[in-house]
């Protein structure tokens, strides 16, 4: 019964994130390798802990969720478009001006904004075509 339900669970999410689709599919394998651990230990604690929706209903659990976005800034991710991806704009601005009201971490939290270099990769990652 459990080996359906994980097969079951499998199968739609290779529907949903379109698994017959190339690009889909080299997307979520650069999340779950690359993005995802990065995200891990900046923004986790706060969006998705244990796959529960984050503050202002933004999660970095899953992709699907990630690309979602919250209730306040619009789509995480916007494809082809990093400058539009709430995502990219609010880790941005956690690594270039944490004292904003808006940046990702909060300049009061003891998470590391990301790295220059991790945001150049999640930059080319989003606008990749």
């Amino acid at each position: 019964m459990i080996r359906l339900s994980l097969l079951s669970l499998l199968v739609a999410s290779s529907f949903a994130f379109g698994a017959d689709d190339p690009k889909a599919a080299a997307r979520l394998e650069t999340f779950n390798k690359e993005i995802k651990p990065m995200l891990e230990k900046s923004c986790l604690s706060c969006h998705g802990k244990d796959g529960k929706p984050g503050k202002h209903g933004f999660s970095v659990y899953t992709l699907e969720n990630t690309v979602k976005g919250g209730k306040e800034e619009g789509p995480g991710i916007t494809w082809g478009n990093a400058d539009k991806s709430s995502l990219y704009r609010l880790s941005l601005l956690g690594a270039t001006a944490r004292g904003e009201e808006m940046a990702m971490p909060p300049k009061d939290k003891k998470q590391e904004p990301l790295t220059m270099d991790q945001l150049a990769k999640m930059k080319a990652w989003i606008e990749a075509k």
